[in-house]
C-alpha cells in the first residue's frame, strides 16, 4: 500500500459538518474530520451520523477520519459504524489517537474489516516507549500528539528543548519503518512567525509535515515543508553530476557525491509540489 506524504493536515471538527467543505477549501494537503477531542461526549452520536452522511456524497481525495481510542466506548462505536457504513470507504486514511502498544493499531485495521492507511498518534510516554512498534503497523505514519504526552509528564509542549527528545524518538522510529513522522498542532494560530520558526525546526529533525487547526496556518506549512527553487536546483545539479559520471565517482562543487547526498536530492525533488 504506498504511503502518501503530506506537508498539512487540517483538522475540522466532526460536529461541525458545514464547515467540512469550508476545509477542503482552505488548501491543505489532507483534511482530517475530527471525532475525537473536537466534539463533546453527548454529540458523538450525532457527530459520527453526519459525518457518514457527508462522506457518502464525497467524492475528492485525501480526506481522513480521526476516530476516537479504540480503547475507549466511544471508539469501538466508531468503529462498528464504520465497519458497517460503505461510505467510510471514501475516506482515504483512519488517524487512531492515544496509540499506546501496536495492538492498537491492529485492533483497528481488523476491526474497521477495509485496507486502509492508519496514523497513530503518540500521546503518552507509554506510547513514545513503544514508539518502534506502533510506527510498523502505522502504515499512514506517526503523529506527535504533543499535548496530551506534554501534560502525562508535566511538560511544556511550547517548549523546543522539552519536547525534543519525543519528537526525536518519533523521528528515528517512522525513518525506521519508512512512514512518515508529523508534527503536533501549532496552537498559538496568531503567532504566524513561531509557526513558521517551529516548522522549520521540525523538519530539520525529519519531520515530513504538521497537523493544523486553522486554515490560516496551512499556507505556511505547505511552505515550509516545500522546496524552494535554489533548493531545487541544487538537487537537479547534484543528479546530473551523479548521472555524467556514469556511475564512477563524481564530484559536485568540489565534494564527492556519495548515496546519501543522492536521496537527499531525490527527496527534494520528490517533495515539490504547489504551495
Amino acid at each position: 500500500m504506498p504511503v502518501f506524504v503530506y506537508r498539512s493536515l487540517l483538522f475540522v471538527p466532526g460536529a461541525r459538518s458545514d464547515r467540512f467543505g469550508k476545509a477542503v477549501a482552505a488548501g491543505a494537503d489532507a483534511v482530517i474530520i475530527d471525532l475525537e477531542d473536537a466534539v463533546l461526549p453527548a454529540d458523538k452520536s450525532q457527530a459520527r451520523t453526519e459525518t457518514l452522511a457527508w462522506l457518502g456524497a464525497w467524492r475528492g481525495r485525501h480526506l481522513g477520519l480521526r476516530i476516537n481510542s479504540p480503547r475507549t466506548a466511544f471508539g469501538c462505536a466508531d468503529l462498528a459504524a464504520l465497519a458497517a457504513s460503505p461510505a467510510a470507504a471514501r475516506a482515504d486514511f483512519l488517524m487512531v489517537p492515544k496509540a499506546e502498544t501496536a495492538v492498537d493499531l491492529e485492533i483497528v485495521a481488523e476491526a474497521f474489516g477495509r485496507k486502509m492507511p492508519l496514523i497513530a498518534i503518540i500521546e503518552s510516554g507509554r506510547a513514545l516507549f513503544n514508539a518502534a512498534g506502533i510506527a510498523q503497523q502505522a502504515s499512514g505514519g506517526v503523529l506527535f500528539g504533543g499535548v496530551d504526552y506534554s501534560a502525562s509528564l508535566g511538560a511544556d509542549v511550547s517548549d523546543w528543548d522539552a519536547m525534543l527528545t519525543a519528537r526525536g524518538t518519533i523521528a528515528a522510529a517512522c525513518a525506521a519503518s519508512g512512514v512518515p513522522a508529523y508534527d503536533v498542532p501549532y496552537l498559538d494560530t496568531k503567532d504566524a512567525d513561531g509557526l513558521a520558526v517551529m516548522t522549520r525546526k521540525a523538519k530539520a529533525m525529519g519531520f515530513s509535515g504538521r497537523a493544523c487547526i486553522h486554515p490560516d496556518q496551512v499556507k505556511a506549512v505547505n511552505t515550509a515543508y516545500s522546496p524552494t527553487e535554489a533548493e531545487l536546483e541544487e538537487a537537479r545539479a547534484i543528479l546530473a553530476a551523479m548521472g555524467a559520471a556514469g556511475g564512477g565517482v563524481a564530484l559536485h562543487k568540489g565534494k564527492m557525491i556519495d548515496r546519501p547526498v543522492i536521496l537527499a536530492a531525490e527527496r527534494v525533488i520528490a517533495s515539490a509540489r504547489p504551495v
